[in-house]
């Protein structure tokens, strides 16, 4: 969903590439253009390109605008395809790539009569998001070295190891050396994620085991935090929109993490 800004759909390919970087700015501090279409009949379309390679993304999306009324047919493209290597999402360094074949777009408005872009269907498609492990392990020790700081704790080091259960499965351990003043501990996370069938990912078995009083009180920090995750499900499905449908997920796990999504059109 894409907020055009203007309550007249774009008359060129130029003024729709315009239109719809103004919008994705919202989302990172990049400099250099984000979008490209390719045209020969507009508005059907060859390709629209989206590029955040490099991109930090520090804050979350602005919440999408309401769509009022029924949406209408407004554009088509043979490939619409994302590049978003080598980024940062709160921290996270990672991978992204998506490619989506013959995309329909609708047009509906907003509460202003502003003009929002919708994709309605795609005939199939593909997300690839890959990290890899030391990347992430850097990065959770120094979101996790932050937390430690406000609790008088110093870790000294932090592992990850990140295995695969099976095709829709992860578990990862986390093993942490730690120092309040001259007393040091280790600390073990473990934790799991699993999709299910219905494309639901769960986590579970959530644990922290420690020793020592130094430990006891960190595990004790992360005990809500936990909790509070324990048992928690994201419906995937619910990331699409339109007529598209999740077909199969699947991760793969070596020195680097990698989840692929396929997607497409019910009954195309």
């Amino acid at each position: 969903m894409i907020p055009l800004h203007r309550k007249q759909f774009p008359s060129s390919k130029n003024e729709l590439a315009q239109a719809i970087d103004q919008a994705l700015r919202s989302l990172t501090n990049k400099s250099s253009p984000l979008v490209d279409v390719h045209s020969r009949v507009f508005p059907y379309l060859d390709e629209i390109a989206i590029n955040f390679d490099g991109a930090e993304f520090d804050s979350p999306p602005p919440a999408p605008p309401a769509v009022l009324g029924e949406t209408k047919l407004a554009c088509e493209a043979a490939l619409v395809s994302l590049s978003a290597r080598n980024v940062s999402v709160r921290g996270v360094p990672l991978d992204l790539r998506m490619e989506a074949r013959d995309v329909v777009f609708h047009k509906g408005e907003d509460a202003n009569g502003e003009l929002v872009l919708l994709v309605q269907s795609a005939r199939d498609g593909h997300i690839v998001i890959s990290t890899a492990q030391l990347d992430l392990e850097n990065a959770i020790a120094q979101m996790g070295g932050r937390e430690a700081h406000r609790h008088g704790i110093t870790i000294e080091q932090l592992r990850l190891a990140v295995r695969a259960r099976g095709a829709r499965s992860i578990a990862a351990d986390i093993r942490v050396q730690a120092r309040k003043f001259l007393l040091r501990t280790k600390i073990d996370i473990y934790g799991q994620l699993d999709i299910g069938d219905d494309f639901v990912a769960k986590i579970s078995q959530l644990k922290c085991k420690s020793e020592g009083a130094i430990g006891s009180l960190a595990c004790g920090a992360l005990e809500p935090f936990l909790q509070k995750l324990e048992g928690n499900t994201f419906p995937l499905n619910a990331l699409l929109l339109g007529e598209i449908q999740l077909r199969d997920i699947h991760i793969a796990v070596g020195d680097t993490v990698e989840l692929t999504i396929n997607f497409g059109t019910s009954g195309e």
